[in-house]
């Protein structure tokens, strides 16, 4: 079976900014979407998103991105058997440079997915079977999620610096249970917000962004909440700082809380923090330049505390390698649109598993409908996903796939 045509679309993502959407027709009239989220809260070594520029949506059009997939991409695609390997490197080659920034990150991922999606549906499988065969594991698991309850940083309109509050219900056995008790939460919390007589309304990624009075004042209203709950002996805490957004290059100091901290000062408020409640792992929790500061904090949190690194590494298998030779983290945060091919995912992701490192599939501030990550987390055992709160059709959309693995796993 063979590639008839791809075509493109400019859509909209959950923020209201365009994004990109591309349908493989295959020669048996199967049509094949797919598209690609993006992020506000970016690493500098991401692969670079093609956008249009000029005066229309402010500049955030992807009609470049349309034409280079109709008009560069689809000639290498077309009356082709779709081969996600042999394609992806075609593509990577024919954009010839190392972050995308020729041809767009952002187009090539719409046509890998795409690809990838055609490859599963022609050899009859599952998303997350086709997944898992071509990564070589013979089994796969479901992933530990990680749901996010209190924005702030980017995310967010209040003075919570920490980007993502998350709560990871480490001890259920089956993702359900997980969904159960973290929504049995994320109402509690939202009555207790209301109580509280603070905003309820949620940010991008369907966590409360409320302000707060005392840095340590969101940690206890969400310890609250998990006790109310009666979830609490299931349930610990994660911290996704994003740093590198309040971190001066110059001074080498982090301007959090309204103070500023040197490295090792913030890595001591963590280790504090840490003797309060009951922090599972904290994500970015230094600068994507601060290499020193990264070593550090692993040799002191790292025995007891999960360290993953998202702008760090960017899903870029060269910046992950360089962070295992220099003991910089435990884990790594993949999300395929940073590096702009699946194939270059999976790459990212078996040199984390080689290493003993943790896999934690992340969605983006800006996402679709599309469940692509909720498959791929499953085929290759990830240890985590991060797909948001409790709340946004678009998250959820994630979690409801998610359960309906399960279902089919179970029934095997």
């Amino acid at each position: 079976m063979r590639i008839n045509a791809i075509h493109a679309r400019e859509i909209f993502d959950s923020r209201g900014i365009a994004t990109i959407e591309s349908t493989i027709s295959l020669s048996d009239g199967a049509l094949i979407s797919a598209s690609v989220p993006s992020g506000i809260s970016r690493g500098s070594h991401e692969a670079v998103e093609l956008r249009d520029g000029g005066t229309r949506l402010m500049g955030l059009g992807v009609q470049k991105a349309v034409d280079v997939i109709e008009n560069i991409i689809a000639p290498v695609l077309i009356d082709r058997v779709p081969d996600l390997v042999t394609l992806d490197i075609e593509l990577a080659n024919l954009d010839g440079t190392n972050n995308k920034s020729r041809l767009g990150a952002n187009s090539i991922l719409a046509a890998s997915l795409a690809v990838c999606k055609a490859q599963a549906y022609i050899e009859g499988v599952e998303l997350y079977e086709f997944i898992a065969q071509i990564s070589q594991y013979s089994t796969v698991t479901l992933p530990c999620p990680m749901f996010n309850f209190i924005g702030g940083g980017l995310h967010a309109d209040n003075n919570f610096p920490i980007q993502e509050l998350l709560i990871v219900p480490t001890k259920e056995l089956l993702f359900r249970d997980a969904m159960v008790t973290a929504t049995t939460i994320y109402q509690t919390l939202k009555e207790l917000l209301h109580s509280k007589n603070k905003y309820t309304g949620v940010g991008y990624e369907g966590a409360f962004i409320p302000s707060f009075s005392h840095e340590h004042e969101p940690f206890d209203i969400l310890m609250e909440a998990i006790e109310k709950s009666g979830c609490g002996s299931n349930v610990m805490l994660s911290l996704d700082v994003a740093a590198s957004h309040f971190y001066n290059n110059e001074t080498g100091l982090y301007s959090f809380f309204n103070k500023k901290f040197s490295s090792h000062e913030l890595i001591e408020w963590y280790h504090d923090l840490a003797a309060r409640y009951p922090i599972y792992s904290i994500e970015d929790g230094l600068s994507e330049s601060d290499w020193n500061g990264w070593k550090e904090m692993k040799a002191r949190l790292g025995s007891s505390i999960r360290l993953i690194g998202d702008d760090l590494f960017v899903t870029d298998p060269q910046r992950i390698w360089y962070g295992i030779e220099n003991n910089s983290a435990t884990s790594a945060i993949i999300k395929p649109n940073q590096i702009g091919t699946i194939t270059e995912t999976l790459q990212a992701i078996q040199l984390c598993k080689e290493h003993d490192w943790d896999v934690v599939v992340s969605h983006r501030s800006g996402e679709t409908n599309d469940t692509f990550i909720a498959d791929l987390a499953v085929g290759v055992s990830a240890e985590h996903i991060k797909a948001g709160g409790c709340s946004r059709g678009e998250r959820i959309a994630k979690y409801n796939r998610l359960m309906h693995i399960e279902e089919m796993l179970m029934s095997v």
